[in-house]
């Protein structure tokens, strides 16, 4: 279609601004090739701002990715029949015979490292990516690091068009930097909520086995504690996530029949802590190990992910679970993340400690 035989030509801009804001990313780059007039427009910084914020908001424009090999998208929103509802994802950059992990997911965006410990910031949506540098090893110029677990972080300070990767050494005495090094990492990587990044976490100057959160502030570059809520010594906290726009800990239940997820429903207000809701282990088929919500759907449904394998929908109201279907019989793949489908650019810069 040539750019004279667009429909309504004279439509104002904000209009075009705003319908073209509400569609997902896969018409829009389709939509690029119109004219350019729309080529300009889509690519314009306002508008990929406009059409993150809206598509944030929508649980439609919001995808798992799933770190196998090819990586694979899934569309946990489509009917469980629907044979669209997983994509997979054929990358370059990716070693198909290296383990993929996924570090964070931010604006659209996804950290992924492989077993050579290269690291790559990809747009699912776009199949755009970037590399910030080859490995840690390879910036060191030396085996040192060779020696050195690192935790890393994916998140944006005050402007979230600033996007930062960040990485630390897991273990207090490899680190080079006092104010770094009062911790020992337990995850290894960090989830990213209002402007900081989270790690379970001990001290590593303290003869103390009890868990803490690490918070770091991407935007002032400090640490502080965020303490979890009460916990029995023999069912420790053992994984962070962010549920219904907060922070959330997750814990065995008693005789481990189920988990335990809380909400700091006032973010850095330790007393605002509280249970929201018990997810059972034992009404799935056989016996569940593993299980991590990964967002909420509505306001009473979770995607959960469950034993490295599946997904599925829990009904916080009803206690039940609604297996998502359409990704075939994975193997095992290591934790998945979700990623709303965006058109940022993937070039972001780095912060290494």
């Amino acid at each position: 279609m040539s750019e004279h035989n667009i429909p309504n030509p004279d439509l104002p801009n904000e209009i075009i601004n705003d319908i073209l804001s509400r569609l997902p990313v896969k018409s829009l780059l389709q939509f690029r090739r119109v004219s350019k007039h729309f080529r300009d427009l889509i690519s314009d910084t306002c508008f990929i701002k406009s059409h993150l914020k809206k598509a944030e908001a929508l649980s439609t424009h919001h995808r798992i990715l799933v770190p196998t090999s090819p990586l694979l998208s899934l569309n946990y929103n489509l009917s469980p029949n629907d044979l669209n509802a997983s994509i997979e994802l054929n990358c370059p950059f990716l070693n198909s015979r290296n383990a993929i992990k996924i570090l964070g997911s931010c604006n659209g965006l996804v950290c992924i490292i492989d077993g050579s410990k290269d690291l790559t910031i990809y747009n699912p949506s776009t199949r755009r990516y970037f590399k910030p540098f080859r490995s840690p090893q390879a910036l060191s110029g030396s085996n040192e690091s060779n020696q050195i677990e690192y935790v890393y972080g994916f998140g944006y300070g005050s402007n979230p068009s600033d996007l930062r990767l960040i990485r630390f050494p897991r273990f207090g005495r490899d680190s080079g930097h006092i104010r770094f090094g009062i911790y020992d990492f337990i995850d290894t990587a960090g989830t990213f909520l209002n402007g900081s990044l989270h790690w379970l976490a001990r001290h590593s100057n303290i003869e103390d086995e009890n868990r803490v959160i690490a918070s770091f502030d991407v935007s002032k570059q400090t640490f502080s504690d965020v303490y979890l809520p009460p916990q029995e010594p023999n069912l420790p906290y053992y994984m962070l996530g962010v549920l219904k726009g907060c922070l959330y800990a997750l814990g065995d239940g008693v005789f481990h029949t189920e988990v335990e997820v809380w909400l700091m429903q006032e973010y850095g207000v330790v007393n605002s802590w509280s249970k929201f809701v018990k997810i059972p282990v034992d009404m799935w088929t056989g016996s569940i190990s593993y299980m991590r919500p990964l967002r909420s759907v509505n306001d009473d449904e979770i995607v959960v992910e469950i034993d490295l394998q599946s997904f599925a929908i829990y009904d916080t109201r009803k206690k039940t679970f609604r297996r998502v279907k359409g990704v075939g019989n994975l193997k095992w793949f290591g934790d998945a993340t979700v990623y709303v489908e965006s058109l940022v650019s993937p070039q972001v810069s780095c912060m290494l400690y």
